[in-house]
């Protein structure tokens, strides 16, 4: 008579091949979580690269002038100013420049994304969003596309943030003249493209976020972003300072520095190249203010001014 043999894996067996899939989970896995953030880093270098490019362009295309930092309604107002959508209806706050409509044209993504073939995407890549490229969903979510993008600009600087001037009831760019601390007046603003000595040494656009005060570890990759940047010591005021481990310390509510996927923010220079920098760099206030000098024993990597 035959016996009837069944084949198949015992329990030990079955065990000690769970246990060889879970050594190769923990060696793989950190490998393939690498490379996934490298390759988010790679899209976002090349996502501010195309966002620099918008810049110059706009530059080239006004004559040497640099893109506004931001621009107040009453500004806007003032010079009737207004910028369109894709379907040519009209950013907020024009053509009514009510002070109680969003200011979407006032910070700088509304005033660029025409010379980025409206790819609003580009500056909202970090958050995973549900709706569509209808032009109706887009003009609905207009305040975001304003207000969060991915790369804060150094728009203080370059371009200036501007107001009316509450003397002479006219546009004014903040820091247009303040004192140094051997008491010279300056403008630090720069409103011309060739204004920028070291281009490849300007920052333009960097990866930030609105930060409250308190002490920051590397963020969520969604984190949102903010539509301005600003260097550590801002108007003689430390915003931020880097610590150890890729930490930041936030001293007051403010635009920092944001190093998405791997705590390294992403950076635009003038001269159109990007590149990763730690954030002890971006200490450097050089980097920051096109007027940026020695003043008396101070290095320019030191310079401030007052508001």
């Amino acid at each position: 008579m035959k016996r009837n043999r069944y084949f198949g894996f015992t329990i030990i067996e079955m065990l000690i091949v769970v246990a060889i899939i879970g050594i190769l989970l923990s060696v793989l896995y950190p490998a393939l979580s690498a490379s996934r953030k490298r390759a988010k880093k790679t899209n976002e270098l090349n996502l501010i690269r195309e966002t620099g490019k918008a810049w110059i362009m706009h530059s080239g295309m006004h004559q040497d002038r640099l893109l506004k930092g931001y621009v107040s309604t009453d500004v806007q107002a003032y010079d009737e100013l207004a910028w369109a959508f894709q379907d040519e209806s009209l950013v907020s706050p024009a053509p009514e420049y009510t002070s109680s409509d969003p200011n979407d044209a006032g910070p700088w993504p509304w005033r660029l994304l025409s010379y980025m073939d409206y790819h609003w995407r580009t500056l909202l890549f970090y958050d995973d969003l549900e709706w569509d490229d209808k032009e109706e969903y887009v003009i609905e979510h207009a305040e975001q596309i304003a207000t969060e993008p991915a790369f804060g600009y150094n728009g203080f600087y370059l371009g200036g943030w501007w107001e009316i001037d509450n003397h002479s009831g006219k546009p004014w760019a903040m820091f247009s003249d303040v004192t140094l601390s051997d008491d010279r007046q300056l403008n630090v603003v720069a409103a011309s493209y060739s204004q920028i000595k070291k281009t490849n040494k300007q920052i333009v656009f960097c990866s930030t976020f609105l930060a409250q005060e308190g002490t920051y570890d590397v963020l969520q990759e969604g984190t949102a972003g903010t539509h301005l940047a600003i260097p550590s010591i801002f108007a003689r005021v430390t915003k931020w300072e880097p610590l150890p481990s890729r930490r930041l310390q936030v001293n007051t509510s403010s635009y920092a520095p944001l190093g998405r996927f791997n705590g390294i923010p992403a950076i635009c220079f003038a001269d159109g190249s990007t590149k990763n920098v730690e954030v002890e760099t971006l200490i450097d206030q050089s980097l920051w203010i096109p007027q940026a000098q020695q003043v008396g024993d101070i290095p320019a990597s030191e310079f401030s001014h007052t508001q």
